[in-house]
């Protein structure tokens, strides 16, 4: 009597045992040609119709399972191929304009430096953030605060841009302004500049060389313009609150 008998070690079944003179097979799963023999004996069997009719339903079971199986993993590696393909497109394609754009975007580091043409001297400033030197009052010959290191800008950002100036004059009181950075802007800037003016108006520019004053003003010292009388318009100009609060 022929039996067949799924054996774990191989893709297909095994016949054993023959009254019609057929060997029991035999087959290595390390050997490929032995699975292609064992297919082809299976097939023979069949075609030959050499088993009974549960042995040919268990043959045609097993050879199902193993086209389904190997359906299955062209599919499965089909699918690995096309997302590593995509993926390496992905990392390797250049964006034709990304060199562009990257260069637009690199920050440079500007040095803040300011004036004060009001009548009181400016013990802080900052822009954005970036700052923190004293401003003494303007003269015709001085007046411009040290440079300080350093505030990052991006060439090619689209103007006006705004921008956020913060000063105090006696470390109690600090006031805050938005103020506009309308240009022109060099082509490699270095200073930001902030001028405070007497009647208020805060103006920033950028340059690339050490900025110059807009005004000729004398002074009655380095913190005062005036021996008496000296005004300010902080509070009406900007939002102003007391430090720390």
């Amino acid at each position: 009597m022929t039996t067949a008998r799924w054996h774990p070690d191989t893709t297909y079944w095994r016949l054993f045992g023959s009254q019609e003179g057929l060997p029991a097979c035999t087959t290595s799963p390390h050997g490929a040609h032995w699975s292609r023999a064992m297919r082809f004996s299976t097939l023979h069997l069949l075609r030959r119709n050499a088993v009974g009719p549960k042995v040919r339903a268990s043959l045609w079971q097993g050879d199902w399972i193993v086209m389904r199986a190997a359906v299955l993993g062209w599919v499965l590696l089909g699918l690995c191929l096309g997302l590593c393909a995509c993926k390496r497109s992905s990392v390797e394609t250049p964006d034709a304009g990304a060199e562009g754009k990257n260069k637009e975007l690199e920050s440079v580091a500007l040095t803040v430096s300011g004036y004060n043409y009001t009548d009181l001297h400016i013990e802080s400033f900052s822009v954005d953030g970036a700052g923190g030197a004293n401003i003494f009052v303007s003269s015709p010959d001085s007046g411009g605060g040290g440079g300080v290191c350093c505030l990052r800008w991006y060439p090619g950002v689209p103007l006006p841009v705004s921008v956020k100036v913060e000063w105090t004059r006696d470390l109690k009181r600090w006031c805050e302004k938005e103020v506009m950075v309308s240009g022109p802007v060099p082509d490699q800037p270095r200073y930001i500049v902030v001028h405070f003016f007497q009647d208020g108006r805060i103006e920033v520019e950028l340059t690339e060389g050490f900025p110059e004053s807009k005004l000729q003003l004398d002074r009655f010292s380095p913190v005062a313009r005036k021996a008496s009388g000296n005004s300010v318009l902080d509070e009406k100009i900007a939002r102003c609150h007391d430090a720390f609060r």
